[in-house]
């Protein structure tokens, strides 16, 4: 009876024992697990916060790039701008010039017109009519707004090229002469400056243009034949020949 008494105690101690150790290690478990959970959430923080500072470091990165890019395309922007304005100086320079070209300009158009005009009412009347219409239409185109000045001076330049060119060429056509009021029609034929010459359609009177008194010159009617030959050598329709043809001087010789 006196071990059982004792016995009991112990057991009753063991368990209570037992039950303690137990209690302890879930405990410990448990903290154990809420350790590693927050050290968990700790690394997950420091992984986030590492994640935004490498973001960050690419972010400054690309501002410094995307800076020293301003900085060349402002320097390129510098030197645009400063050659812009040695270009604007220089146009208002042109611009300064052109005027000045153009004031003397004109009037130097006005006075070959002028010039041109007196021309061809001194010069022999070969092909008269064309000569005083293509007069007219620059007349008429000096006075006109929707014509440039660089149109008028090239136009200008061609009709005295033109005229230059009757002077080194050999030509014929047909049409009306007046002589004593009678009106005829006549083939002409001129030899660049040098003869300008009329002949009947049926060959029997010959005329010879007379630059010093501005009046046709009848003629010896032999010279005819050849005449006629020339006028055909113009129109291609025969080769050329040695032909006589009445000079002036010669003529009045």
């Amino acid at each position: 009876m006196s071990l059982l008494k004792i016995i009991t105690p112990t057991l009753l101690l063991l368990c209570f024992s037992s039950v303690v150790y137990a209690t302890d290690v879930e405990k410990l478990q448990k903290n154990t697990l809420i350790d590693q959970r927050q050290s968990q959430q700790a690394q997950l923080k420091i992984n986030q916060l590492d994640t935004q500072k490498i973001a960050l470091i690419e972010l400054v990165k690309s501002l410094q790039a995307e800076a020293q890019s301003l900085e060349v395309y402002n320097q390129y922007l510098g030197r645009l701008l400063a050659d812009q304005a040695n270009e604007k100086r220089s146009l208002n320079t042109q611009i300064s010039s052109v005027t000045e070209i153009r004031q003397g300009l004109v009037p130097l158009m006005m006075s070959m017109l002028e010039n041109l005009q007196a021309f061809i009412e001194l010069d022999s009347p070969m092909l008269i009519t064309e000569r005083q219409a293509r007069l007219l239409q620059l007349q008429n185109m000096m006075q006109k707004a929707d014509v440039s000045d660089a149109e008028k001076f090239r136009r200008l330049l061609t009709a005295y090229h033109i005229e230059a060119e009757y002077g080194r060429k050999m030509g014929q056509y047909q049409g009306n002469l007046t002589i004593e009021g009678v009106v005829r029609t006549v083939n002409y034929f001129y030899l660049g400056r040098v003869v300008f010459v009329a002949v009947s359609l049926d060959s029997k009177s010959v005329w010879l243009w007379d630059r010093d008194s501005h009046h046709w010159l009848t003629i010896d009617a032999s010279y005819a034949r050849d005449i006629n030959q020339a006028i055909r050598i113009a129109k291609k329709t025969d080769i050329p020949a040695l032909l006589k043809l009445p000079l002036l001087n010669k003529v009045n010789g």
